[in-house]
């Protein structure tokens, strides 16, 4: 009777003992995933805030412009930039963008020189200039409308001490400062993208290469606010069409 009274007491330890190292097996297996989470959790925060230190704070101090990074939302340059591309911006002087150089001593607009259907040519005050697509890409904010626009430029003007840019997308048939109907936007914009660029709209000019696809990122978070905090595949650059690729 002993016996099977001692065997039952030990049975019943042995099950305790299974219990406890089952329980000490769970809560040890928890505490590594909390762990982990919260480990996780500060990874992320850490890699958060060095993207937005680097990206807001000391690409702007280097590169010298507010935006060193902007994405491509039409295919107004189609051909040498396509939707979802990253451009990298520096900021600049207006004096300093490649690109020709017409001095007057009164900007009065330009006359416009067409081939198949598009501006390749402008006359301003007697001299042409003619479109060359190795002229820089500039960032500017139009006038008076603020969007951002990325096109090439045609011509650099030179008034007295000021500076002014003719621009155009290389898929564009006219200038930005050129209405459909011919009109000519010079001090009021009339009908066209923007009036001629100051260095006060200048955002930078691209250098380096493109990177592409990386922008759909930004542009799959402006679809989900329906473009309104920003430009998604669907915008005036794109005649309102949802568009991946030019």
């Amino acid at each position: 009777m002993n016996i099977k009274k001692t065997e039952n007491i030990e049975n019943i330890k042995n099950v305790e003992n299974k219990l406890k190292e089952k329980l000490k097996e769970k809560f040890s297996v928890k505490t590594a995933k909390k762990i982990f989470t919260v480990q996780e959790f500060k990874d992320w925060l850490i890699s958060f805030i060095v993207a937005a230190v680097v990206y807001f704070i000391l690409l702007p101090a280097v590169l010298g412009t507010s935006s060193p990074g902007v994405v491509v939302a039409s295919c107004s340059e189609k051909g040498y930039l396509n939707i979802g591309d990253i451009l990298i911006l520096q900021g600049t002087k207006i004096q300093n963008i490649n690109a020709p150089l017409v001095e007057v001593n009164k900007y009065a607009g330009f006359k416009p020189i067409f081939e198949n259907g598009e501006v390749t040519k402008i006359e301003i005050d007697g001299k042409t200039v003619k479109l060359n697509r190795s002229n820089d890409i500039i960032v500017y904010l139009s006038h008076p409308h603020h969007m951002q626009i990325i096109h090439r430029v045609f011509v650099k003007i030179k008034e007295g001490n000021n500076y002014y840019l003719i621009t155009k997308g290389d898929a564009n048939a006219i200038p930005d400062q050129m209405g459909l109907l011919g009109e000519q936007c010079i001090d009021e914009n009339n009908g066209c993208i923007s009036t001629p660029v100051t260095q006060e709209m200048i955002v930078g000019k691209q250098i380096l290469f493109p990177v592409p696809l990386f922008g759909h990122v930004k542009l799959f978070f402006c679809d989900l606010f329906l473009g309104k905090l920003c430009d998604g595949h669907s915008n005036v650059g794109t005649n309102y069409e949802y568009k991946l690729w030019c």
